[in-house]
């Protein structure tokens, strides 16, 4: 499963969205996705992908695509992509 689909697949079940409603380009809260509840799901991005990503990247990352992108990044940086 490639990284773009595995977020996608931890989003539907960390917020319980339907695979309809994750639009990578809408803004998180209009996701239902709070501060806290973004913070958490970032500990599970990071433990499923052997990544870390700052706090000035967390401030970055507004969507879902942000977040693709970030890991990607985070990813290729490692070597791991």
């Amino acid at each position: 499963m490639d990284a773009v689909a595995l977020i996608k697949q931890l989003a539907r079940k960390a917020f319980s969205l339907e695979a309809a409603e994750l639009d990578a380009a809408a803004p998180l809260d209009s996701l239902g996705i709070d501060s806290l509840s973004f913070i958490e799901f970032m500990f599970k991005i990071e433990e499923e992908f052997g990544v870390s990503m700052s706090d000035e990247d967390l401030k970055g990352i507004k969507t879902l695509g942000d977040l693709e992108r970030h890991v990607a990044a985070a990813l290729a940086a490692a070597g791991k992509a």
